[in-house]
């Protein structure tokens, strides 16, 4: 599935309320290779400044193939590669992380962007339900683990989200490309347009650049 021809490259900004005050400015981009995602994060976490970059590229199903991210905090860059191989393995920074394995999608969990991946892939009827198993991503920590998430369909544009590790349940409400409008209170799109071209391979981007140059050379295991 790939996004309309009207709506093949879309801008979308969100606020977080809450504990964790933040803004997101997101682009989904339609290729020929499937769809690429990218962000900034702009938050306050206990009161410290923290960024987070990240770039997403999917297949022509929506699943995740690579992740990158990239964040800075406290006087510190700290830099995050994922990628799903074809039998559903992950490496991490070049390296197998079997804890991965079966993994579909990731989930970044300082953005409610992720959630756009498992909904266009599993282009479920309404009252339909699934679950999946999402790469985990958590901030600041930068941790990766395995998360079992459920997604209802409720409505043509409402979803219920159910982490059944923790419990913790969710109602999103997404337009009619899959982009979230409002995460149960806590996210809300408060702006929207086109994007710019994307350009996944240009060494003009500054997350791409630092990205691909601190994971080269990486041997895999």
């Amino acid at each position: 599935m790939t996004f309309s021809e009207k709506n093949a490259a879309r801008a979308v900004t969100w606020q977080r309320n809450g504990e964790t005050l933040s803004f997101e400015q997101a682009q989904f981009v339609s290729t020929a290779t499937g769809p690429h995602m990218t962000g900034t994060v702009l938050a306050a976490q206990d009161g410290a400044p923290l960024r987070v970059d990240y770039r997403i590229e999917c297949d022509e199903h929506w699943k995740t193939r690579r992740v990158y991210v990239k964040q800075c905090m406290g006087g510190m860059r700290r830099t995050l590669f994922l990628e799903q191989e074809n039998d559903e393995r992950w490496l991490r920074d070049g390296r197998v992380d079997e804890a991965l394995t079966g993994c579909t999608h990731v989930d970044l969990g300082i953005s409610p962007s992720t959630n756009t991946l498992p909904i266009r892939q599993l282009s479920m009827a309404v009252g339909g339900a699934s679950e999946i198993q999402a790469a985990w991503i958590r901030f600041p920590e930068l941790t990766v683990t395995r998360a079992c998430q459920r997604y209802r369909r409720v409505s043509e544009r409402q979803y219920q989200y159910q982490n059944l590790d923790s419990g913790f349940t969710s109602s999103i409400i997404v337009d009619a490309d899959g982009l979230v409008e409002e995460y149960s209170g806590v996210w809300t799109r408060v702006a929207e347009g086109p994007a710019a071209p994307d350009t996944p391979d240009s060494e003009t981007s500054p997350l791409f650049f630092s990205i691909s140059h601190c994971t080269a050379g990486l041997a895999r295991r």
